[in-house]
């Protein structure tokens, strides 16, 4: 057995691996864990960031992660991986794909897939850093899709990216928008791997897209769609915003402040993480869904907000 599959039996979960061809080179893939027995409280699908990969969400080495808790409580889990995160550099060079094709293409994939496997109506998304992004603008433009979500969990959610410290602005102007960028250029992929920046190399559509996005006007290169103007008209789910304290540099709690404020009207709580404010520890960015202690420190917060949510739905629908 992979070290994956028996953390999964010690913890009494059931682990399944669902492909979900996009082109004939490239998947979508869904990660799903679930509980071996007792009810089933509720699905969540989670999306991962740029350059990263279901792994944002657990720990498979170290036996910790959100994805493993939720299961072990009673939700059927959905870990979502857009096309690309398991192919090598020529096939990114060859088969580029850019936001069109994830708004247009993986993510109603992936929606349909777990629509026809899900044991349970009552639906909630997870999202980190720009996967937030992501399930934000899918949402705006399929609002359809976004009154079937009871809640969403937002981890450190970056869409436009704020200048608050001369660190960040050299990180994001010399490496993002210069080095990175030029590099995607030349090469057809980011090597995200070589510099240590991530888990995957992306494709160099989908980051130019993803720096398109940095910009105050949050609009579509391809069709134009603006997102802020269409959302002022719109009505999204409560929403719970996790962001960590620890390397300040970063800014994280001004961009998750700023990505709540232009979401649609939602009822939208923001909690900060580190010892600090009061928890066990200060945890890093890469850590927030995959570390063991957090399941005693701030997932029972998370747990808590999930079943709130789930009450106020129950006593909605006996009235």
């Amino acid at each position: 057995m992979e070290r994956a599959d028996l953390m999964a039996v010690e913890r009494q979960i059931l682990e399944e691996r669902i492909q979900l061809p996009v082109t004939p080179a490239l998947n979508a893939m869904l990660r799903r864990f679930s509980p071996r027995s007792g009810e089933t409280k509720g699905t969540v699908i989670m999306l991962h960031g740029l350059m990263q990969d279901s792994s944002i969400f657990l720990d498979e080495q170290g036996g910790g992660g959100l994805a493993y808790f939720l299961a072990e409580q009673g939700y059927d889990v959905f870990i979502a991986e857009w096309r690309g995160r398991d192919v090598n550099n020529n096939q990114l060079k060859r088969e580029n794909f850019g936001l069109r094709q994830l708004l247009t293409e993986d993510l109603p994939l992936i929606w349909r897939a777990v629509a026809k496997r899900r044991r349970h109506d009552r639906l909630f998304l997870v999202g980190f850093q720009f996967g937030c992004s992501l399930w934000s603008a899918f949402l705006v433009r399929n609002p359809q899709y976004a009154s079937e979500v009871k809640g969403i969990i937002h981890f450190a959610p970056q869409r436009q990216l704020l200048a608050v410290g001369r660190l960040k602005v050299l990180r994001y102007q010399w490496l993002e928008q210069g080095l990175l960028k030029r590099l995607a250029r030349l090469l057809g992929y980011t090597p995200t791997k070589a510099l240590h920046l991530g888990r995957v190399n992306e494709s160099a559509d989908l980051y130019q897209d993803y720096l398109h996005w940095q910009t105050a006007d949050w609009k579509d290169a391809w069709d134009n769609f603006d997102y802020k103007t269409v959302a002022a008209g719109q009505y999204f789910p409560p929403s719970l915003y996790f962001v960590p304290l620890k390397q300040r540099w970063h800014g994280l709690e001004h961009d998750c402040r700023a990505f709540m404020f232009e979401q649609p009207y939602h009822n939208g709580r923001m909690i900060k993480l580190g010892a600090k404010v009061g928890n066990q520890q200060d945890y890093n960015l890469l850590d927030l869904c995959r570390s063991v202690q957090a399941e005693q420190d701030y997932y029972p917060l998370l747990l808590k907000w999930l079943k709130e949510i789930s009450t106020a739905d129950m006593d909605r629908l006996s009235h």
